[in-house]
């Protein structure tokens, strides 16, 4: 009898843990329209473009749910300091977390399927290169042509000359390995992806 109990007590206790963890997944209840009028009304472009339109001074965040978990986006929409100690993103007073769900919601209207076909088809440097548009690298970075990109992350368009492949390929694997605390997210690249990424980036000198 005691064991029926038990057994009782802990199928509720899952039943009431899960619809915990169903509540606060972002994207569950978004809604992108007001997501759009959030992202508007907070005076976000100023900073943020999206399919570059807005500002320059952050990161252009068209594909940013390709390269953050929903998880991540909640921690940072509600305390960026816990994240980036001295990012300039100020830590907004949101109304209530449904405006930060719908956020993400307006971004996931812009995430795209990664194309991978042209592996094995192009020189492994082409594969990069194209591999450096799909992952929407320049959202981040300026990489050969000045006009796109961000100034305030690292310019790549001389990488060749400042690492080796061996640090590449380390830091696309696990930036965190090689500094913690990095603002550079862990894409899911294969082996195989790094390589060309490496190739491409091993090229611009």
């Amino acid at each position: 009898m005691a064991a029926m109990s038990s057994r009782i007590i802990f199928l509720v206790l899952l039943v009431l843990l899960c619809q915990s963890v169903f509540a606060q997944t972002p994207g569950v209840s978004g809604d992108p329209e007001k997501g759009k009028e959030i992202f508007r009304g907070r005076g976000c472009p100023a900073c943020h473009s999206i399919e570059l339109s807005g500002g320059a001074l952050g990161p252009d965040l068209t594909h940013v749910t390709m390269r953050r978990t929903d998880e991540w986006l909640v921690r940072w929409l509600n305390d960026p300091p816990s994240i980036l100690k001295d990012t300039d993103m100020p830590k907004v007073p949101w109304k209530t977390q449904e405006e930060v769900l719908d956020l993400i919601a307006l971004f996931k209207t812009f995430k795209k399927d990664i194309r991978k076909d042209f592996l094995g088809k192009v020189s492994k440097k082409e594969a990069g290169k194209r591999l450096i548009e799909e992952y929407d690298c320049k959202s981040c970075h300026r990489i050969e042509d000045p006009l796109s990109g961000r100034a305030r992350y690292p310019d790549l368009t001389r990488e060749g000359q400042k690492r080796s492949r061996k640090w590449l390929d380390k830091w696309l694997k696990d930036p965190q390995s090689v500094k913690p605390g990095t603002f550079m997210p862990a894409y899911p690249f294969s082996k195989k992806e790094r390589a060309a990424i490496v190739e491409y980036l091993a090229a611009l000198k």
